[in-house]
């Protein structure tokens, strides 16, 4: 990344770190102790209040940190970036159905592994797109980062913390769905969507184990883990850059 972009993406990272100095006076103690009154048989209500801050501080990450780091990151490389992007065109109604039963099955409880459908994305876009001639019908949906001069196609990124629960692994698999469905029908040639896990706590894509995301998508062609993503949207390096400037701003 050139030096303008990693120091707007410092000032980012900054103001953040400003907004959070209030975090850790949210909880006070006789608060804890009528809320959590029975977590006080393990830990002390300092533990306690860490721990509401530390979820508080990470809920804000993810809201706003992240998205935000993104945003400049990628247009250190592209002009047509944006978050939180409105995309609104047409589904056949019958993409748009068989879009949920795809989404229903995955979810599905399992009732023995060989049960449960395996996530495909080729043979699952193969099947939507099958169906696009059907009764067109108008639909939007979210960009969580959208970069419509990405090489080879737009982009389209669900981003998210590395461990979402089902329903998040399901609703993102769906919108990722519905963008790729509304590309082609609009003849749109290379459309890409992705979930973008900001960080990984496996370290390394072979020791990644979350049953939820893998059990709705496609590992190998729709998530981007913690720095693949990273890299994806800023090129070679650019993880590596980013954690450059963590430590500039805690070296600690």
């Amino acid at each position: 990344m050139n030096s303008e972009t990693r120091q707007r993406i410092k000032n980012v990272m900054e103001a953040w770190v400003v907004s959070q100095a209030s975090a850790q006076n949210r909880f006070d103690a006789d608060t804890i102790r009528q809320s959590y009154p029975f977590h006080q048989l393990i830990f002390s209500i300092d533990e306690i209040m860490l721990a509401r801050t530390e979820r508080s501080i990470v809920t804000s990450m993810g809201d706003d940190l992240y998205p935000h780091i993104a945003l400049e990151l990628a247009r250190d490389r592209f002009q047509e970036v944006f978050i939180e992007y409105p995309i609104v065109g047409e589904i056949s109604d019958a993409a748009l159905n068989m879009i949920e039963q795809i989404v229903t099955d995955l979810r599905a409880p399992s009732r023995g592994r060989r049960d449960r459908p395996r996530p495909n994305q080729a043979n699952e876009l193969n099947t939507i797109l099958d169906l696009r001639e059907g009764d067109p019908v108008q639909h939007s949906v979210i960009a969580d980062l959208y970069i419509g001069d990405f090489d080879g196609g737009p982009l389209f990124v669900e981003l998210k913390t590395p461990l979402p629960n089902l329903d998040i692994a399901a609703e993102s698999k769906r919108k990722m769905m519905y963008f790729l469905a509304i590309m082609d029908r609009r003849n749109v040639a290379g459309a890409k969507a992705f979930l973008g896990l900001t960080y990984n706590p496996f370290i390394t894509r072979a020791r990644y184990r979350h049953s939820f995301t893998s059990r709705i998508m496609d590992m190998e062609n729709e998530v981007l883990i913690g720095s693949e993503f990273w890299d994806y949207i800023g090129g070679t390096g650019a993880y590596d850059e980013l954690l450059e400037i963590v430590a500039e701003i805690n070296p600690s």
